[in-house]
């Protein structure tokens, strides 16, 4: 618990250190070295589970080659930077989501949530999987309105403005999203087994 308490001080702290950073537009290079960092993590990370270590983590070394080698360019343009993580890897995740119901759809693959449901309870009844394949697709729609608003405020909002729909704005409402469908999930399913929402995070980020 306390080990869970610091890292939410911690990612937080960073979260308005970033905002900070980024809203006063003073070219400090913290807000670079904070995304450069948590990147090569997640990238060594991600290369050590995969079944190419060596290629990933090769990979990740050109990146940061690259980086050092552009280095004043990016960081005059940090900004640009944070957009494309924040507004691409929503793209990303609706294109997932979406592509994994179209799958669910041709009989081809599974829903994201219905997949992650299924590692929870084992086989579903038909009302829980289709409850499963409505919440894949609200969250696809949710990816995809996201990306959409950080590309368009990013355009023609303010830096700050953008700023805080990214980094002060997105984490808590991701949460509210997730009680939110926890909360109509035991309203519409009440002799369902429920897990926590917790263990529903754990299992999104297996």
């Amino acid at each position: 618990m306390l080990a869970t308490a610091a890292i939410l001080v911690a990612a937080s702290a960073m979260v308005f250190l970033i905002h900070q950073s980024l809203s006063s537009n003073d070219g400090s290079p913290v807000a670079l070295m904070i995304a450069v960092g948590w990147t090569a993590a997640f990238a060594v990370a991600t290369s050590l589970g995969s079944r190419h270590p060596v290629a990933g983590l090769l990979l990740t070394a050109l990146g940061l080659a690259a980086v050092g080698r552009y280095w004043d360019w990016l960081q005059a343009h940090v900004d640009v930077v944070y957009l494309i993580q924040h507004a691409g890897s929503h793209a990303l995740l609706a294109i997932w989501f979406g592509g994994s119901l179209v799958a669910a759809r041709n009989g081809t693959g599974q829903a994201v949530i219905t997949g992650l449901a299924t590692r929870l309870h084992g086989p579903l009844p038909p009302p829980i999987l289709r409850y499963t394949e409505r919440v894949t697709g609200c969250w696809t729609l949710y990816f995809f309105l996201m990306a959409l608003a950080s590309c368009a405020l990013f355009a023609f909002g303010s830096l700050q403005a953008w700023s805080t729909l990214a980094n002060l704005v997105t984490m808590p409402l991701v949460a509210a999203l997730f009680v939110a469908e926890y909360l109509v999930r035991i309203r519409l399913f009440p002799d369902f087994q429920h897990v926590s929402i917790l263990d529903g995070v754990r299992a999104y980020m297996k």
